[in-house]
């Protein structure tokens, strides 16, 4: 997975994961009656100047990224 190191918009390289996580829901179910295994985690990249939204990725994606990184480290 490619990462973005530069916001495409406005050119800044002050991008942050959001510190919060977004859940979306794949199927159209009735409020009250979701089951865990409809719901999908997901973490939005941002740009820190313009509030561009450049890369949205689900938690197992995220979690494939950071054990890349860290076997590249050791």
């Amino acid at each position: 997975m490619r990462v973005p190191t530069m916001c495409h918009e406005c050119g800044s390289k002050s991008l942050t994961w959001m510190s919060f996580n977004h859940v979306r829901v794949g199927c159209q179910v009735q409020e009250g009656r979701l089951r865990t295994n409809e719901v999908e985690c997901m973490f939005i990249l941002g740009c820190d100047e313009c509030s561009e939204t450049l890369l949205t990725r689900n938690a197992d994606d995220i979690t494939r990224l950071l054990n890349a990184e860290q076997e590249q480290s050791e």
